[in-house]
């Protein structure tokens, strides 16, 4: 009787989590929601001197933006690739990771940046005001700019994963763009936005969303 119930207790233990990662994949393969007051930005806009110089950049950098969000598994797997960019192109662009978040404390921010020790510009951006001027609001995003213009404004892959070489969108960009290319034209699918709200559209986590996240820490 012991071993029916533990093979039973067993057997829901890995439905239980096979059910979490199924939500979660369906959950990252639709678009995220548009939020209500979306500004879009695209390439070629214009980047006001304002938001440079609070970036601490100047009108002829050439810049990566990466957004990530602490809450997010997506930015979580992605986070490699980043660091793999920022390892190839440091010496010709200028990296800069911004993180919105509304709710941690500095200790948090700290750990992050000597977890990854990738050697860049973080800026916190509490309230979403640089996502919002960059028309982002979904991560993990990146946005390049070359100029004091949009270069590229996207997704890194169409997969969170980022192992599919051909659809490597900001991977792309970024190289065409530290060879002096114009923007290479990808498909929608480059820009419209996957993975999840950032803090400031006012996301919450469900418990199956928290849980799952305990889970891929």
């Amino acid at each position: 009787m012991r071993v029916i119930f533990a093979v039973l207790l067993t057997l829901t233990i890995l439905s239980g989590i096979g059910l979490i990662f199924w939500h979660q994949e369906w959950k990252f393969s639709k678009p995220t929601p548009v939020p209500a007051n979306f500004s879009k930005v695209q390439s070629g806009d214009s980047i006001s001197n304002e938001l440079l110089s609070s970036l601490g950049m100047k009108a002829n950098d050439q810049l990566f933006i990466h957004f990530y969000n602490f809450d997010c598994p997506c930015s979580r797997f992605n986070i490699k690739e980043f660091q793999n960019l920022v390892i190839k192109y440091q010496s010709e662009v200028k990296f800069l990771a911004v993180l919105e978040t509304i709710d941690k404390e500095e200790s948090e921010i700290k750990e992050f940046k000597e977890k990854y020790d990738l050697g860049i510009d973080i800026h916190l951006d509490r309230h979403g005001t640089i996502a919002e001027q960059l028309g982002v609001y979904s991560t993990p995003q990146a946005v390049l700019i070359k100029n004091q213009q949009i270069y590229f404004s996207g997704n890194y892959n169409k997969a969170r994963f980022c192992t599919t070489q051909d659809t490597k969108f900001a991977s792309i960009a970024l190289n065409a763009m530290v060879k002096g290319k114009e923007a290479p034209v990808f498909p929608e699918l480059a820009t419209i936005a996957y993975g999840c709200e950032l803090p400031a559209n006012g996301n919450t986590n469900t418990r199956i969303d928290k849980f799952f996240n305990f889970l891929s820490l």
